[in-house]
């Protein structure tokens, strides 16, 4: 080590040998920075940049050697070998950049250290290359300890410098620079230790040119430069790159179409722009117009920031849309840039809120506020063209049996098919529309005949009669239609809807199916049935109903065995009310619910006052029969009142069962479960009677007075008497004959045996206080 530094201080131009140090850190740096940049590349482009890379800082290190051996001052005049000179050179460029490749490549620490043995073993070749290349006479005394270790230093500290290169940190980019230059300037200044020239002399005339250092200085300067300039370069272009790159992948994340346009022309489209119009081909060069309508370009060009809606020609038409306009500076130049969003989706739904908002959803009918307006305009119409026009109202019958059997998929089918036949029917002469659940409406145009609403009702009711359902469902329309016309009828729209109602009402009174047309009678007799229907919505909390009961005899002893609850309304104004009018009503508009329920309460809680403990008889309604609480309600009214369940006995017409069977049986089953009786009422006048005895054990039959009253001149009902009789005995249900008013009935009655009857012979219904002697009777 002394010879090394001797020969550094003593033999040695330091101030070149500071150029030369100078030379080697710049050479160090930038073969760091350009294999971190080669790092960043691949395919081609990397193997360029390692070119680059081993070119310039090859030529970078062979330049420090030179000047270094240009500052150095061996005695004696020496000379240099151009072409050994030039091997040198050579080898500081292949194998350096052979180590700088296997660096970039490589994966590992062990592949990076490799890599940077490599590049002191180039240094190290270039180096004794170089020293081959001087032109001295006499040999050149080697000390090979020294050369063996400026190799191996050489070698490890540029397997350090290349190991710290890994990491692409401030750490990693200045130290490994340092690691590099220190591996060149110990390996060349311990080799230059190594070197003796005891023995040699001048064979050249002249020595080397001094200022060929500068020379060779500003080469390797300018050669460093431009790759560090190319590389800067190559990273802005990149940073650009990755710039564009990325606002591209913006773009094309947006879900609006993205346009930038200069003066018209489009520059760039994203690719939610080029789906919306159907086409991956650029854009770019072509007008907007190519694709926007004028108006939509203009309003975008006077109106920045603005929400624009126009028309997008697309492959196949156009699409409505939405595009707002900013200003941006794109690619260095203010340009315009448009979001266009595509609002064909919106649009249809804007449609379809505006058709369901005049529209029935269901049946695609105008609904009932398109309806009031067509009505209102056709009798303006027809009254300053002095004509006249039709309503005609509809209503399905029987359309909750259909939900209750069939479902309401079924019943919404059913409304469909309707709607059909009324646009088939009607819509070139009228205005047909749903107004609500099953009730449809039609008004026909301003006519002066009056025929032609007779006319469409004959229509309309043969195509439901023709028209069949689904074989499963077996449903077919059957309707009941009102008419009413103007002016003959009505004046206003009001009047003449409710006119239709009115002859509606009637068409369901006379049997449905058919079609009635308004008189005016009816407006009467309709007003009538709702000044009932609002008076007995309060009756019961005025006071105004009461009960009347009609005895139940056992024929063999004459005794009474129960009664029979039956209401009674006393009006104040109109005076007795019969049951037969305003129990229809109370049905048609939901009351008999409220009714029934003070019926029972009202029975339960007299029956359990007597001192006689009779049975006690209830009427109860289909709406009853079918409200799931009802059996909840008896049992309620039993607790409250004390009354024993056996003394209870509720009475079910066929009529309630024949609306749905399965349910009706259900509920029955859950009051017999309570202890209450059960009797089938009116028995031989619904229908399937006997369907409807093996669906349900009832606790007795009740035969209609019908076939009682007549059967000494009507040999079928003497007939069903005799066989209702023997039914009840075979089933072990006991048979109570209604109707009971004369001997000769009461007398058959015992002959066919028949145990318990009740009628005007044994007494006409009457409040309980008529019964006080009965009872009194009864308990003795």
């Amino acid at each position: 080590m002394p010879a090394v530094i001797s020969t550094l201080l003593l033999n040695h131009n330091l101030a070149l040998v500071a150029v030369a140090a100078l030379l080697c850190a710049l050479s160090s740096f930038a073969g760091i920075s350009l294999l971190h940049h080669a790092r960043r590349t691949t395919g081609a482009m990397q193997m360029a940049w390692l070119a680059v890379a081993a070119v310039s800082v090859g030529f970078g290190i062979w330049s420090t050697h030179f000047v270094a051996m240009l500052a150095f001052h061996p005695g004696v005049a020496v000379g240099y070998d151009l072409p050994t000179t030039l091997v040198s050179l050579s080898l500081a460029i292949a194998i350096v950049g052979g180590g700088l490749w296997f660096a970039t490549v490589g994966t590992s620490v062990d592949d990076s250290i490799l890599a940077g043995a490599v590049v002191g073993l180039g240094i190290s070749a270039m180096h004794y290359t170089g020293m081959a290349a001087v032109i001295v006479g006499g040999a050149i005394e080697w000390d090979f300890n020294l050369v063996a270790l400026s190799v191996l230093i050489g070698m490890a500290l540029g397997g350090a410098a290349l190991w710290m290169a890994r990491a692409a940190t401030l750490r990693g980019r200045l130290g490994a620079p340092i690691l590099l230059t220190l591996a060149i300037c110990a390996m060349h200044f311990t080799a230059m230790g190594a070197a003796g020239f005891a023995n040699c002399y001048a064979i050249v005339t002249e020595g080397t040119p001094a200022w060929l250092w500068l020379v060779l200085s500003l080469a390797s300067i300018l050669i460093l430069g431009l790759a560090m300039g190319g590389t800067l370069l190559d990273l802005r272009d990149r940073r650009h790159g990755a710039e564009s790159a990325r606002m591209r992948e913006l773009a094309d994340a947006a879900v609006e179409g993205i346009v930038i346009v200069r003066q018209g022309t489009i520059t760039a489209t994203n690719r939610s722009f080029r789906q919306l119009v159907g086409s991956e081909a650029d854009a770019s060069g072509r007008p907007l117009l190519d694709f926007l309508e004028a108006p939509a370009c203009e309003a975008l060009a006077r109106a920045p920031n603005a929400t624009i809606e126009g028309r997008l020609r697309v492959t196949g038409g156009d699409i409505p849309v939405e595009a707002v306009a900013h200003e941006i500076e794109f690619q260095g130049v203010r340009q315009q840039a448009i979001a266009i969003r595509d609002v064909s989706t919106r649009k249809q739904a804007e449609e379809h809120i505006r058709f369901l908002a005049h529209h029935d959803a269901l049946t695609g009918l105008p609904n009932r506020v398109s309806f009031g307006r067509q009505l209102n305009q056709t009798i303006e119409e027809a009254r300053s063209d002095g004509r006249s026009c039709s309503v005609l109202c509809l209503d399905l019958d029987r359309f909750k049996q259909v939900n209750d059997l069939y479902g309401h998929a079924a019943g919404d089918a059913l409304l469909r098919r309707v709607g059909l036949i009324l646009q088939r029917e009607v819509a070139e002469n009228g205005y047909p529309a749903r107004l609500s659940g099953d009730e449809f409406a039609v008004v026909l145009n301003a006519t002066e005949s009056l025929d032609a609403a007779n006319r469409v009702a004959q229509r309309l009711l043969q195509a439901f009669a023709d028209d069949m359902g689904a074989p499963e469902e077996d449903t077919t329309i059957s309707a009941s239609i009102g008419v009413a016309s103007f002016p003959g009828d009505a004046q206003t729209a009001e009047q003449l809807m409710s006119a239709a109602d009115m002859a509606l009402y009637r068409a369901k009174q006379d049997g449905r199916g058919a079609y009635r047309l308004f008189e005016a009678a009816m407006s009467d007799e309709l007003r009538d049935r709702r000044l009932v229907a609002h008076d007995l919505a309060s009756a019961a909390e005025a006071g105004q109903l009461h009960l009347v009961y009609q005895p139940q005899v056992e024929i063999a002893s004459g005794s009474v065995t129960g009664l029979e609850a039956l209401i009674r309304w006393h009006h104040p104004e109109r005076g007795e009310i019969s049951p037969g009018t305003f129990i229809p009503i109370a049905e048609e508009n939901g009351l008999i619910l409220e009714i029934g329920e003070w019926v029972l309460r009202t029975a339960c809680r007299e029956a359990a006052s007597w001192r006689v403990p009779l049975g006690i008889s209830v009427n109860v309604s289909a709406a009853q029969i079918h409200n799931p609480s009802f059996s909840r309600l008896i049992h309620q009214v039993l607790v409250e009142t004390g009354l024993s369940p056996m003394r209870l006995e509720i009475e079910v017409t066929e009529t309630a069962l024949v609306r749905d069977l399965t349910r009706a049986v259900t509920t029955l089953r859950q009051v017999r479960a309570l202890g209450v009786r059960v009797a089938i009422d009116d028995f031989g006048t619904g229908h399937s009677s006997l369907t409807h005895l093996g669906a349900f054990p009832f606790t007795r039959i009740k035969l209609d007075q019908s076939f009682v009253r007549t059967f000494d001149h009507n040999r079928q009902s003497a007939a069903i008497v005799h066989a209702v009789i023997e039914l009840g005995r075979y089933l072990g249900t006991p048979v109570v004959a209604e109707g009971v008013e004369r001997q000769e009935e009461l007398a058959f009655l015992t002959a066919e045996g028949c145990e318990t009857a009740q009628g005007f012979l044994f007494g006409r219904p009457a409040p309980i206080a008529a019964f006080g002697g009965l009872q009194r009777q009864r308990a003795s």
